[in-house]
């Protein structure tokens, strides 16, 4: 009996969908566009992200294997044997005495191979090309440039493919696609460089895994290859890659891909899986959330207007429990439907797309993925969405009122201080099940407080709609028409809003955890100077001598001269201002007993606080997870623990150092008396700090320098301290060293001038924008001083762009799908007001108050429902920002908390520009003039 009548409701169920396909149609796509995006997501990501074999078909092609040497100073012991870069450690932890026992010859490393076996030298990590300047259409640029020789076929059964062309000989270069593209050129055009040398393209080619690079390969190139690619006889074997590993050499092969790892120390903690899995369970909630109330609002009215249906069925003998499992049979069919047309769509647009795609992450994709357990789940997922989202329009169409809906009026409904006390119940629940999960860590609570919250809201709304509804007393007619026809339709209006507060709630969530993070990278930038301060960098390569003088001083006043006379081309009232950067000596350990080449030395300096100053946390000895969590909890109450990870630099290097004026004001921000104390301190051979802490009683700090013979592995050859004055300024001042050097300071510290960079502040008149950096960088892309000295003209900005850009896509998407489900919602509650409408014309209502009432109708719905959606996603932001915070809370030095960045620009596209379109929509779309028709009552 059971049995058939389940069969029965999915009957009906299929053939009203097919009676009324419009309506099922816009069920299905509301259920199905979001998992729609899930289904796209999951194949690109499975086709994007490649396997360990993958990955190696990838780079190494037909090829064995990539070796490099691990920069360990000897043989090694390699842990892991499934990625490009194996965790490896030492076997001894003793020195080398030249650059031959870490970087083998290609004799030692093909007499560790099998015979007959070959190499050649190759980058897998890209992390070694040689930047080269050439002439573009529109001036000078940079590519990248490769030193292979290409006659060799090793390269090619790597993967490297020809896609016009062949080899290049000597003078002769290959050109990535991009590369060509780039400056116009094709096979048998030259490449012309800034060091007016011109060579042939004979050819235009592809490496795999960097199908967007912008590169030139050429045996003229500097071979600056730091690994090898090996081609063996026979498969790479185990004991060959010891072999290698007792050279110092790491290895990447595959067929070693399935060899276990050994002895690695795990990574990542319990606490990190179990934070992992909490951020991604609130994720899916309020993904749910998002559909069930999106698709809510199409059951509700589409069961809404079958009313008569249902009371037809009731009046023939269906009991409420048919009547519901036929509304919710919709449910499971919709559901269905909409997953199978969202994973079918997902996958082919992913197919379609796989270009673009390869495209994006830059480099080819062996095959289309689909990740097929989550295909699957979503089948499932939709399916009770569905279910979830019927469930509401099923319980209120097994109440329907028989006599009425046969007589065919709507009696009036009463009962909203029901709901609005029963909404409240679930807001109160909601937030002490919040509360209660942040307190227990707990996942099921903080996922109960996000549904319940939200809809403890949607049941508050008929209440709030009837409580609107008196407000239209001093309205002009047609809002309050729409006010109070809201308030007398609360099952067709609630609906409605509950569809636009879900896009709204996950949206605002979204967009909240992404400003806020946003704020965290921008405060843990190197802010040594200003917003908008302009600099002229000049670097230059020198040599160094045995003793570790320097051979010869490049001329950075001939640079900036020559730099100077090309900034006047864009800027006026041009000032270069020189700022020195002080950094160790090359013969900082010159002289110091125990150090016998002090090319084989480093000098480190250290800011170090007095004792009394030091921060509690790193007073403790443990490494107990209960014991550092309560030496964190008890630094955020001391004063002295004021370190974060954005200012908590080691050691000094690029120190700023200057005795004038304006720099010193530029870098400390200080005036007036402050700045006259700070020249002061600056004269008598003193420092400014970022860390007030560092300065004793008496106004002075203390540096620990400490000398280190990298041949050995014991302690410090030689520590000694320098006390200097020193005045304080604030904490987000100086950079990452904290510190700013008078001259004095830096010669009483053993410091100089660094050789490598000479930095000048640019004083101008010019407001300087992006635009104008990049003309002026084009301008100084060829080398000063007869090629020697390389200039870099910058404007210290610290917005993270792409995360504007991404709250901005999101607010986009957010508005589109809250006006597309406005529009919706809108137009079925006017197609069942159709008889009220054709009553307002009877009676001589003009077509503009018609046109204005769904206007009104539609502003109601999106202002009601974006508020709603607002409110909900603070208070599930809320709960996401307590889960993010959780593993940042227990380290020090501080990291910066995910805080209450509002994103106001989010805000007013969807509390102002949202409703505002929405109206005008509804005002330009709604037909004026209805066919005359007979009420019937």
């Amino acid at each position: 009996m059971m049995l058939a009548s389940t069969r029965l409701a999915y009957r009906i169920a299929r053939r009203e969908a097919l009676r009324y396909k419009g309506r099922s149609v816009l069920s299905i796509v509301l259920l199905g566009l979001p998992l729609l995006g899930v289904a796209i997501g999951a194949s690109a990501y499975d086709t994007a992200v490649l396997s360990p074999e993958q990955d190696a078909e990838l780079y190494l092609g037909e090829t064995d294997a990539y070796i490099e040497p691990a920069y360990m100073g000897g043989a090694i012991v390699q842990h892991s044997w499934d990625e490009r870069n194996p965790w490896a450690e030492p076997v001894n932890s003793g020195g080398y005495e030249d650059m031959s026992d870490i970087v083998p010859s290609k004799t030692q490393i093909l007499a560790a191979l099998p015979l007959g076996s070959w190499i050649a030298p190759y980058d897998a990590m890209g992390w070694s090309t040689e930047e080269i300047g050439v002439q573009t259409p529109n001036g000078i640029g940079t590519i990248e440039g490769y030193g292979y020789d290409l006659s060799d076929p090793i390269y090619e059964d790597s993967g490297l493919e020809y896609l016009e062309g062949g080899a290049p000989g000597r003078g002769e270069v290959v050109l990535s696609e991009d590369a060509a593209s780039y400056l116009e050129v094709g096979v048998g055009d030259s490449l012309e460089t800034t060091g007016n040398q011109d060579f042939e393209v004979t050819g235009i080619v592809e490496i795999p895994w960097n199908i967007n690079g912008h590169f030139a390969i050429g045996p003229m190139f500097p071979d600056n290859a730091n690994g090898w690619l090996v081609d063996t006889p026979e498969e790479l074997t185990h004991e060959d890659a010891l072999k290698l590993n007792e050279l110092g050499m790491t290895v990447w092969a595959g067929s070693l891909l399935d060899l276990p790892p050994s002895g690695v120390a795990v990574q990542e903690s319990y606490m990190v899986d179990e934070w992992s899995l909490m951020i991604y369970g609130l994720l899916v909630v309020v993904i749910l959330m998002e559909v069930i109330l999106l698709a809510g609002p199409a059951f509700a009215i589409s069961a809404k207007r079958r009313t008569r249906e249902f009371a037809l069925m009731s009046a023939s003998g269906a009991t409420p429990s048919q009547i519901r499992n036929t509304v919710l049979a919709g449910g499971v069919l919709f559901g269905l439907l909409a997953a199978i047309a969202a994973v079918t769509i997902g996958i082919a647009t992913v197919a379609i797309g796989r270009p673009l795609l390869e495209q994006i992450i830059g480099q080819r994709t062996p095959s289309l993925e689909v990740l097929p357990w989550l295909q699957a789940s979503l089948v499932v997922v939709a399916i009770a969405t569905g279910l979830l989202s019927a469930l509401a329009a099923a319980i209120s169409a097994s109440r329907v009122n028989v006599v009425a809906a046969l007589m065919g009026r709507t009696p009036g409904r009463k009962g909203s201080k029901r709901w609005l006390v029963l909404g409240l119940v679930m807001v109160g629940a909601g937030m002490a099940s919040g509360f209660g999960g942040i307190t227990l860590w707990s996942l099921p609570l903080m996922a109960a407080a996000i549904v319940l919250l939200q809809l403890g809201l949607v049941a508050c709304t008929p209440a709030l709609l009837a409580a609107a509804a008196r407000l239209g007393r001093w309205m002009p007619l047609a809002p309050r028409m729409a006010l109070r026809e809201a308030g007398r339709n609360r099952g067709s209006a609630a609906p409605a809003i509950a569809a636009v507060l879900g896009v709204v709630a996950g949206g605002m969530a979204f967009t909240l955890v992404v400003t806020a993070d946003n704020v965290r990278n921008e405060s843990n930038q190197d802010r040594a100077l200003p917003e908008g301060t302009t600099t002229l960098d000049l670097y230059s390569f020198v040599d160094i001598d045995e003793d570790g003088k320097v051979v010869e001083e490049a001329d950075y006043d001939a640079g900036a001269a020559e730099a100077e006379a090309k900034l006047r081309k864009h800027l006026s009232d041009v000032e270069l201002i020189p700022v020195s950067l002080s950094d160790v000596g090359f013969d900082c350990a010159a002289g110091v007993e125990g150090i016998d080449d002090p090319l084989q030395a480093y000098c480190n300096y250290t800011l170090v606080r007095p004792e009394a100053n030091e921060c509690s946390y790193w007073q403790i000895e443990t490494t107990n997870e209960d014991e550092v969590r309560a030496a964190v909890e008890a630094a955020r109450e001391d004063p002295r623990c004021d370190e974060t990870s954005a200012n908590s630099g080691w050691g000094l290097y690029e120190v700023p150092t200057s005795d004038d004026p304006r720099v010193v004001e530029l870098y400390t921000g200080l005036k007036g008396e402050k700045l006259d104390e700070a020249m002061a301190v600056l004269d008598e051979g003193g420092v400014i700090v970022s860390d007030s802490w560092a300065i004793d009683d008496s106004g002075q700090v203390e540096f620990l320098t400490e000398i280190w013979d990298m041949n050995s592995d014991g302690e410090a050859a030689a520590t000694f301290t320098t006390t200097l004055p020193a005045m304080s300024v604030d904490r987000d001042r100086l950079g990452y060293a904290g510190v700013f050097l008078s001259p004095g300071a830096a010669e009483e510290l053993g410091m100089t001038p660094s050789h490598w960079i000479q930095r000048y502040v640019v004083e101008t008149s010019t407001a300087v924008d992006g635009a104008l950096v990049e003309s002026i960088a084009s301008d100084l892309s060829p080398k000063l001083v007869n090629g020697s000295i390389e200039a870099r003209f910058e404007r210290a900005d610290y917005t993270d762009r792409s995360s504007l850009y991404i709250m901005l896509a999101v607010a986009a998407l957010c508005a589109a799908i809250t006006l597309g489900s406005t529009a919706v919602s809108t137009g079925l509650i006017i197609a069942e007001q159709r008889q009220e409408m054709t009553t307002l014309g009877a009676v001589g209502a003009a077509p503009g108050l018609r046109k204005r009432f769904a206007m009104w109708q539609t502003t109601m719905i999106a202002l009601f429902g974006t508020l709603l959606g607002t409110i909900a996603g603070l208070i599930g932001y809320a709960l996401i920002q307590a889960a993010l915070n959780r593993p940042l809370q227990n380290q020090y030095p501080f990291e910066t908390l995910y805080g209450w960045e509002l994103p106001w620009a989010n805000f007013g596209i969807m509390l102002l520009a949202v409703p505002i379109l929405a109206a005008v929509g509804a005002l330009v779309f709604t037909k004026a003039r209805l066919p005359s028709e007979r009420r019937l009552t």
